[in-house]
């Protein structure tokens, strides 16, 4: 089961908020709304104190209780308001905490225990007040952050610092909220901050409560949302997925240039159109092409692999074993693969030089 103020449904208007080990800035604020709704006379025996009415001693002349025979009614209903603040105290925190405040029959007194314990003496309290300064200040929305998630985180810096006596303006947290938002809100800004139709509403910025502004942010992000909604996962997607098709592009090309650089080392290979089957050392040029009357007719073409005449070495029987394996060889994906990283080398040492 639950603590008390902790279930789902809220907290119960019955029933003290329950007072733990790191909910005393919340528990501060809910106690006392709690106590109020008691009676305010309740509360101001917590604000103001109370102290039992007192009256002269006939033996010595010293200051005592008095007794409550001789009470007045008046007296009576001061007694009342406070016993009815320190019991609703008493009955908000746990059995540890209870210890601290179990000998005090003084609302203010349990009060002022219970804020010392989790809040500190004022020089904690100034570091505290400090560090949420801090938080204040370095605040802002994230680019995909919702807003209600971030004015929440805010409110909460504002509030914790209420507690610990530092109240911010209406003014300076309006100032904030503006600073903090991300670019997709500089519309809405803008508006807020110039737009005379404001001003004809007498409802300009400078009169609106933080509360207000807050709900015509909340507002616009959500007619935002359902035209332009934030898709960063997506986007990031669709840019990995553009580039992802580019490389493929790019490498669907140098295979092409690849396999036809394959081909050509394969036609340097099969000695096609050389003499002695040295292509390298052959340079063809206007000067040493032969005109087509002064070419050898096919019978006089003599093969250097076998020594026949009418065929070329390249069109040799002897080599059409070694041409089927060499075929083969030619479309493995591995000498793609070594010729592609080839030509890369090739290329980026022609970038080098050009760029020297």
């Amino acid at each position: 089961m639950s603590g008390f103020g902790m279930s789902k449904e809220g907290a119960s208007s019955v029933r003290p908020p329950l007072l733990t080990d790191n909910n005393y800035s919340s528990w501060k604020g809910k106690m006392e709304a709690y106590i109020c709704q008691i009676h305010d006379r309740a509360w101001m025996t917590v604000e103001d104190g109370y102290a039992p009415p007192m009256m002269t001693s006939t033996d010595g002349g010293e200051e005592v209780v008095k007794p409550k025979a001789q009470w007045s009614p008046q007296e009576f209903i001061f007694s009342m308001w406070n016993n009815k603040a320190i019991h609703a105290i008493r009955c908000a925190v746990s059995e540890n905490q209870y210890k601290l405040i179990q000998i005090t029959r003084i609302a203010k007194e349990a009060w002022d225990i219970l804020e010392v314990a989790h809040e500190g003496t004022e020089v904690v309290k100034d570091s505290k007040l400090q560090v949420f300064q801090t938080r204040f200040e370095t605040i802002m929305m994230e680019e995909y952050e919702h807003f209600n998630d971030f004015q929440v985180r805010l409110m909460d810096i504002v509030n914790q610092s209420h507690q610990l006596g530092d109240p911010y303006s209406d003014r300076r947290i309006k100032q904030k909220i503006m600073r903090s938002l991300p670019e997709r809100f500089e519309p809405k800004v803008t508006a807020l901050e110039e737009n005379d139709t404001y001003k004809e509403m007498n409802d300009t910025y400078k009169e609106m409560k933080p509360s207000e502004v807050i709900g015509r942010l909340l507002a616009y992000e959500l007619r935002k949302a359902t035209t332009s909604p934030p898709k960063k996962k997506k986007d990031i997607a669709l840019k990995t997925s553009k580039m992802e098709e580019e490389e493929n592009d790019s490498y669907e090309d140098m295979a092409l240039i690849a396999k036809g650089f394959k081909k050509f080392l394969n036609l340097q290979k099969s000695g096609y159109g050389s003499k002695g089957n040295d292509f390298k050392k052959q340079k063809t040029t206007i000067k040493n092409v032969k005109p087509y009357h002064e070419m050898p007719s096919r019978e006089k073409i003599q093969c250097y692999e076998c020594g026949g005449f009418g065929h070329i070495s390249k069109d040799c029987a002897n080599l059409e074993d070694e041409r089927e394996e060499a075929t083969t060889s030619s479309d493995s994906d591995e000498e793609v693969v070594e010729i592609f990283f080839c030509i890369r080398l090739l290329l980026q040492a022609g970038q080098q030089s050009e760029s020297c």
